[in-house]
């Protein structure tokens, strides 16, 4: 008997932390998944709102000697430059340089060595950047962790009161509940929310716990790649250097690295005796998410030492980066991850909105607080689930409708998106919460819509040429908003039907009520 009753209170405590615990931080979760799910396809968002940076692909040797044209042409004495190669997910030849605080980039024509000129923007990065760190700094970065530490709580609270869906999973019981739905999807994406929040969890530890490298290397600790990486640079030597052609390095470290494998490339010092050149390789075809190298004398030529192996706790800690940031296994695991970070995020949205159905009767006869409580909740599940997706469709437009020019242009983009979501919070307070569902769903298929209308209308990338051409990265953007778009088109419908549907047992209600004799 002791036993059974320590077991009820066992699981009601288990499901109230489920509840309380999923519904307080379900807002943030949601958040979190959502823009984390986009951030997948961070290159291909970023490729799309540059639609200046379309250039022809050409030999590796070629795309790296115009960018050393380019670099001693316009900074002949910095103390550092960089080198960003074209990818296949990442087309754009981009140059750096450094002198003192003072840090300049831009975007070269891989064929032509011309400079090319692209809207200021954050593009993909603006999402990545925001999952991990709410563009708040290190407040952003502790929430978000403790957030993720709540994840991991509501998954194995989860489990422990619904052991039964598991099974029910399995036999295909399936119902049209958002209960079934939040469960069904929770069992289906388990593995993987397991993975995603475990590992972000990981990537942040770092961060979030700075004692922890001071204790374990000291004060002298700058960071995991001082640690991991052999140190190939040199002080500068103050004696005028002649750098050797970059060109005349890229076979030597494609022979060390592999070919067509350089991502990006660092000088240091060029112009000085003591120049080091550092090759990096790219991460795309392997899990452990850090770059082997190959350092030259920039004077000689000579090479300095290659780092292609690590030790196993460093290979160990970068392959659980590698499994969240999903850079290996290219397009097949991207899909993946994206597909699964959707169904994650209805599987969040469902349980936020099911709270508020299981409780509405009950909060219709409280009083005024618990009245106010309650409509809260509603306003915030919708601004948090609908708001969103309307924010990151107008941070879209935004790039696209823009002046090219206009000063300070990134930091407007990202005011359009946190803008449109306060003023989606403003509508949800403000109007009847199925109407504000369906208004906020059909505004934000609309945008998702116009979006390849938008794009064709704007810039000469639009869906049709991008197919044309095999620009797939463009027109996948385009493609996937418009499947957006269909789907929250769908979901408006659904509940424009139960409207009808309700405001018709209403009228029904009321003449059944009627008085006979009027």
């Amino acid at each position: 008997m002791n036993q059974n009753t320590q077991n009820k209170t066992f699981t009601r405590a288990m499901s109230e932390l489920h509840t309380w615990g999923g519904l307080i931080f379900g807002w943030l979760l949601f958040v979190i998944f959502f823009t984390g799910t986009l951030s997948v396809f961070e290159q291909e968002i970023t490729h799309w709102m540059q639609p200046n940076l379309r250039s022809s692909q050409v030999a590796a040797i070629q795309s790296l000697a115009a960018a050393e044209q380019k670099l001693r042409q316009l900074a002949p004495h910095s103390d550092t430059w960089t080198i960003a190669m074209p990818q296949k997910r990442h087309q754009d030849l981009e140059i750096g340089w450094k002198k003192g605080k003072s840090t300049i980039e831009k975007h070269v024509d891989p064929q032509t060595g011309a400079l090319i000129k692209s809207p200021d923007t954050e593009g993909g990065h603006f999402f990545a950047h925001f999952h991990y760190e709410l563009h708040s700094g290190k407040a952003g970065l502790w929430l978000v962790s403790l957030t993720s530490v709540v994840m991991l709580a509501a998954l194995i609270s989860g489990i422990l009161i619904r052991k039964q869906v598991v099974k029910d999973f399995f036999l295909l019981r399936w119902r049209r509940t958002w209960l079934s739905i939040h469960t069904m999807t929770g069992v289906l994406t388990l593995p993987f929310v397991l993975l995603i929040t475990y590992t972000g969890l990981t990537v942040t530890f770092f961060s979030i716990l700075p004692v922890v490298p001071q204790v374990l290397y000291g004060n002298s600790y700058r960071g995991p790649h001082t640690v991991a990486a052999q140190n190939f640079d040199r002080p500068r030597a103050n004696i005028p250097g002649q750098l050797v052609p970059l060109t005349q390095l890229l076979p030597v470290a494609e022979r060390e690295l592999g070919k067509d494998s350089i991502s990006f490339i660092r000088i240091n010092n060029p112009s000085d005796k003591q120049s080091v050149v550092t090759f990096y390789r790219n991460v795309d075809d392997t899990i452990v998410a850090i770059s082997s190298r190959s350092a030259f004398d920039g004077a000689t030529g000579e090479l300095l030492g290659s780092q292609t192996t690590w030790n196993k706790y460093v290979h160990a800690y970068r392959s659980l980066v590698g499994l969240h940031i999903a850079r290996f296994g290219g397009y097949p695991i991207s899909w993946l991850y994206f597909v699964a970070g959707l169904i994650s995020s209805v599987m969040i949205a469902t349980g936020l909105v099911f709270f508020t159905i299981k409780r509405r009767s009950r909060y219709a006869h409280t009083d005024e607080i618990g009245r106010f409580l309650y409509r809260s909740i509603e306003a915030l599940n919708i601004a948090a689930i609908s708001g969103l997706f309307i924010a990151c469709a107008a941070y879209l437009w935004g790039n696209r409708l823009l002046p090219a020019d206009l000063l300070n242009r990134a930091d407007i983009e990202s005011s359009i998106f946190f803008t449109t979501w306060f003023m989606m919070l403003i509508h949800a307070f403000q109007r009847p919460p199925l109407q504000a569902w369906r208004e906020q769903l059909s505004l934000a298929a609309g945008l998702c819509l116009g979006l390849p209308i938008l794009n064709t209308l704007t810039t000469n990338v639009g869906l049709s040429p991008a197919i044309r051409n095999g620009d797939w990265m463009t027109a996948g953007v385009d493609l996937t908003a418009a499947l957006m778009g269909i789907l929250f088109a769908l979901a408006a419908w659904q509940i424009t039907l139960k409207q009808r549907k309700t405001v018709t047992k209403q009228s029904a209600l009321a003449l059944s009520t009627q008085p006979v004799n009027q």
